[in-house]
């Protein structure tokens, strides 16, 4: 009996779906590549090593991918830059709702990028991330303006978040 409350349980637990979608976060990678240059002082050929990009940065952006009646579904993306002795990464992304005017809401939400010690490989230039969030739209409300807003945590001082992608919905009826 008792493993049978064990197991039901545990079913339960499997078959529930959240609203909960995962951030997908991607390495934008590099290679070396031989660069040859003339000086014009002397006329000789030198070649040194720069470094291109093999992966293509995502550009920060937001845009529907569904919309009915009650549900809103939206993709945020973007790039942030870590390389050499600054390792940045994406810890989460923070939703905040704002206030809502009317028949107007502003939804915010705030990447969070941490700075760690540590040296970062070569062919490692930042990171492309990704993710889905599904939005369950009020009654009252027609236009729902979206801001998304990088925020630097770094344990000493607090920065001031800065906007980097923001689009609008309209929802009014069309006649």
């Amino acid at each position: 009996m008792r493993y049978l409350a064990v197991l039901t349980s545990f079913l339960a637990l499997f078959g529930c779906k959240t609203n909960v979608q995962k951030l997908q976060i991607s390495t934008i990678y590099t290679e070396p590549k031989r660069v040859l240059k003339e000086i014009p002082e002397t006329g000789a050929i030198q070649t040194y090593v720069s470094r291109k990009e093999v992966t293509e940065r995502l550009v920060p952006l937001i845009y529907m991918l569904y919309k009915d009646a009650e549900t809103l579904k939206f993709r945020m993306q973007g790039n942030i830059s870590s390389s050499g002795h600054a390792v940045h990464q994406l810890r989460k992304i923070r939703f905040e709702r704002g206030e809502q005017k009317g028949n107007t809401i502003t939804l915010r939400y705030y990447l969070e990028i941490k700075k760690y010690p540590g040296k970062q490989s070569a062919d490692v230039k930042g990171y492309n991330y990704t993710k889905d969030e599904i939005y369950k739209i009020p009654n009252d409300v027609k236009l729902i303006n979206i801001q998304l807003y990088e925020d630097r945590i770094d344990g000493i001082a607090a920065t001031n978040p800065k906007l980097i992608a923001e689009q609008t919905f309209n929802f009014f009826a069309k006649i």
